[in-house]
Parts: structure tokens; C-alpha cells; sequence
């Protein structure tokens, strides 16, 4: 004979089926508190736990948006870093830093504050040298991204604003990447803005008033660095995150 089993409904649970929840005690029930009062105010809880469960594609490719994202986010902490001592000014100064071979040379204050944040500055030279590769990084991973949403036809309807967005925020990097490294006023900063100013000056009819209002007069002039100092630390980065 089978054994009675008695029916599980809404009236008749048993007392081990019923889960008592237990107030938390001491730290962590001050962080929930807290995370609570914070989330009741600003609403943040459900973002981020959209981003926690976010499920990544296995192929690699998938995740090169987020390479650029994360590579941005380095940019724009060690680009501030770099920004509380560079100065972007072409203005002549003797050299007197820690750079021997170039002790008693005169040089843009630019350049000099370049070298004074690369020998001089705690920590300047590895900040200089993460903000290159990030750099590098974020234009090569949007590059890549490109290449790999019109290889797979992923540009068409309904996703074709999304591929304008991609080709313009592609342009802006690439701008951005030539103005950062035109800041340094060394070799190839003038190198690079010699071939800018080439290029500009070989636009039919207009092309010399462009050069003439970029450089404020002949290359290479002193309103030149000031100008894409602002250009790569203010007006680039407020379009590429807006």
C-alpha cells in the first residue's frame, strides 16, 4: 500500500516549504541601505544591471565596439592627466630641463612641456606612452569595426543610420588622432602639419584663404598648437561622446 501523501496547495504548506527572510545585519545591510537610497534617486539599478547580464557574442570580432569604448575611457582619463602640464603655446623658451642633449636649446613651450612631462613629472612618461596605444587602439578598433559591419552586409536596412554614425565617428577619430599628435611640436608634429598645410593649400581657389585662417598668417605661425589644443581636448571629444 502506497503511502498518503497529503496535497501541497495554497491552505496547506508545510512549515519547511515556507522561507523566512532574515533582516541583514551590520556592513552590508548599510550598503544595501545605501545602494537602495541611491537607486531610489537616481534610478541607476536598471542600467547596470542591464550591462551586468549583457550577453557577449563568442566571436571575437563582435567586441570591438567595446574595445573602443573602454579605449576612450583611457583617453579621456590620461589625456586630463596630461593636460594639467602641457602647454600649448608656440612661444620661444631655452631648455634647462632634465633632457641633457637638449639643455640650452630653444624650443616651442609646447615641446618643452612635452619633455618636462616625459623626464620630469612623476609617472608623465608610462601616462604619455598609455595614451599613445589607446590611442592607437580606439582608431584601429573603430577602423576594424567598419571593415567588419560592410564585409558582413551588416550596414543594410534596418541598420544604415547606425553604419553613418560608425563612417562619421571613424572620420572624427582618425581627426582626433592627428591632432593629438601634432601637440608635441616635435619632428613629426611639424612634419605632420607641414603635409596638412600642403594638402590645404592644394584645394582650387580657396585653398590658400583656408591655410592663411588656419595658420593665422605662414606656416607655421603661433596660433597653430593653440588652436588644435582646443580642437583635440574640447570641440572632437564633446562630438564623438554627445
Amino acid at each position: 500500500m502506497s503511502p498518503r501523501t497529503t496535497p501541497k496547495g495554497a491552505d496547506s504548506l508545510r512549515a519547511e516549504d515556507v522561507k523566512l527572510e532574515v533582516p541583514e545585519k551590520g556592513a552590508k545591510a548599510k550598503v544595501g541601505g545605501l545602494a537602495s537610497w541611491v537607486d531610489d534617486r537616481s534610478g541607476v539599478a536598471k542600467p547596470m544591471s542591464y550591462l551586468l547580464k549583457k550577453v557577449f557574442p563568442d566571436h571575437w570580432s563582435f567586441m570591438l565596439g567595446e574595445i573602443a569604448m573602454f579605449s576612450l575611457v583611457i583617453l579621456l582619463l590620461t589625456g586630463t592627466f596630461l593636460t594639467f602640464w602641457y602647454v600649448p603655446s608656440a612661444g620661444q623658451v631655452v631648455y634647462n630641463g632634465s633632457y641633457v642633449p637638449l639643455k640650452g636649446i630653444t624650443m616651442s613651450e609646447a615641446f618643452k612641456s612635452t619633455l618636462d612631462i616625459s623626464f620630469d613629472v612623476r609617472g608623465g612618461l608610462i601616462i604619455r606612452q598609455i595614451h599613445h596605444w589607446a590611442a592607437l587602439m580606439f582608431t584601429v578598433s573603430i577602423t576594424v569595426h567598419m571593415f567588419r559591419v560592410f564585409f558582413t552586409g551588416a550596414f543594410r536596412k534596418p541598420r544604415e543610420i547606425n553604419w553613418v554614425i560608425g563612417t562619421i565617428l571613424s572620420l572624427l577619430a582618425i581627426n582626433e588622432g592627428f591632432t593629438g599628435y601634432s601637440l608635441p611640436d616635435d619632428l613629426l608634429s611639424g612634419t605632420g602639419l607641414r603635409a596638412a598645410e600642403g594638402f590645404i593649400q592644394s584645394v582650387p581657389v580657396v585653398g590658400s584663404y583656408m591655410s592663411y585662417f588656419l595658420f593665422d598668417g605662414g606656416f607655421p605661425g603661433e596660433a597653430i598648437i593653440p588652436r588644435l589644443f582646443t580642437v583635440h581636448v574640447l570641440l572632437l571629444p564633446a562630438v564623438i561622446i554627445g
